[in-house]
């Protein structure tokens, strides 16, 4: 069966520059929403484990159930945007995603929780390879790293959102109600996201075939030629998330129970990070577009292990030396995830990008979801901290070697 036609809006055009500039606001907003909403889980932990009579192993456990579920969701999602278009299949994400994190507020037990947690891992899992796809086809290649690290970085400004938020909420009412009502509020910023892609369209306009499987995109995957680029770029991200993870997932526990700080104290802690994230994420972009994709994201990798070190290791005599170092924590860390789209992007065809694109993100986010439930199995006996260091160098290390198994694709023509 031959391919199905393909039609590309002309760089330079003014359709082409309209359309561009939808798709960078639609993609952003929504990982920025993606960033606000579910980073309220974590923030909201501590008072979900007190509410519900839940361990902290646990809430390491709900974590990497959700986080599963979102490496099945990213697959379906990369399936559907190769299938029927990058831009319809995020109409669709966006509602199904904002729905179940709000349905997360009515959660009476531990089973209940991991029902909605499932369900919006689903939807959470396809919103980044779907739009890292639609605007990664958009862009040109010398500025690629740039724009996809800017996309990156909106993610920060939700969590700087969902972390305020967090501050006001649980400053105004008791914890037992208050995560209940963070949780409600995620669904309010979803309906200007849903009219702002109202009118979004894809690059690359692919004829569709109803006789196709539609999940031909996976097993292509799998086919001489690209079977090596697919199980790299799994295992790439498997230490990419799982660096991530490592540090996102449980810092705000850890500034509660071992740093002994108050609400407003982890808030400001947690807002010193986001700001370094900010930096981090766009500033690897430039990295990556003058250096190269291997030599920025080795540099990242190793810098997020030593702001890790500095930041469980050395003491802080003067709340000023703490967000130091928390900023630099952020900044590094962050900086690793700003040259992912850059470089997952460039290792898939048009034709099966988006599902390259969400077999290896969220396969690779769904085995390093078994990274905070090892933490929160180690926490026992190691202490939440070390724990924390100990899985985030490994998987860090892990990253760096899948990357250099990876080609260099700096400046490389994608459409």
């Amino acid at each position: 069966m031959s391919a199905p036609a393909t039609t590309r809006l002309q760089p330079g055009t003014p359709e082409h520059r309209r359309s561009y500039r939808r798709a960078l606001t639609a993609s952003s907003i929504g990982w920025g929403l993606d960033g606000f909403d579910h980073t309220m889980f974590p923030l909201a932990l501590g008072a979900i484990l007190a509410t519900l009579g839940i361990s902290t192993a646990a809430g390491g456990t709900v974590t990497t159930i959700s986080l599963v579920a979102s490496a099945v969701g990213g697959m379906a999602g990369g399936v559907l945007g190769d299938r029927f278009g990058r831009a319809r299949t995020l109409i669709w994400v966006i509602i199904g995603f904002s729905v179940f994190t709000a349905l997360t507020a009515t959660a009476q037990n531990i089973e209940q929780l991991i029902v909605w947690r499932v369900l919006e891992g689903l939807f959470f899992g396809a919103e980044w390879p779907v739009g890292v796809a639609l605007l990664s086809e958009y862009t040109a290649p010398e500025r690629r790293g740039r724009v996809m690290a800017f996309m990156q970085s909106v993610y920060s400004i939700g969590w700087a959102a969902s972390t305020i938020s967090y501050f006001a909420i649980f400053s105004l009412l008791p914890q037992e109600l208050a995560w209940r009502v963070l949780f409600l509020v995620g669904i309010v910023p979803a309906l200007f996201v849903l009219w702002i892609r109202r009118n979004v369209t894809d690059a690359v306009h692919r004829e569709r075939s109803r006789s196709a499987n539609p999940f031909a995109g996976l097993g292509a995957l799998f086919a001489p030629g690209l079977r090596r680029t697919t199980i790299v770029s799994t295992l790439f991200m498997v230490g990419g998330h799982g660096n991530y993870y490592a540090v996102v997932s449980f810092l705000p526990l850890y500034l509660s129970t071992e740093r002994g700080l108050q609400v407003s104290g982890t808030t400001t802690y947690l807002l010193v990070q986001i700001v370094g994230g900010f930096v981090g994420y766009v500033s690897s972009g430039w990295f990556h577009d003058r250096f190269g994709r291997r030599p920025t994201q080795t540099t990242a990798y190793l810098l997020a292990v030593s702001s890790m070190v500095a930041f469980l290791l050395v003491p802080v005599p003067a709340p000023a030396v703490g967000y130091l170092l928390i900023f630099l924590v952020g900044m590094c860390v962050s900086s690793c995830a700003g040259g992912l789209g850059a470089i997952l992007s460039e290792q898939f065809p048009t034709r099966v990008r988006s599902s390259g694109l969400g077999f290896s993100y969220n396969v690779g986010r769904g085995f390093a979801a078994l990274g905070p439930m090892v933490i929160g199995l180690m926490a026992a006996s190691w202490g939440l901290g070390t724990s924390v260091l100990l899985v985030g160098s490994a998987l860090a290390g892990l990253a760096t070697v899948m990357l250099w198994l990876m080609p260099e694709t700096l400046g490389k023509e994608i459409v």
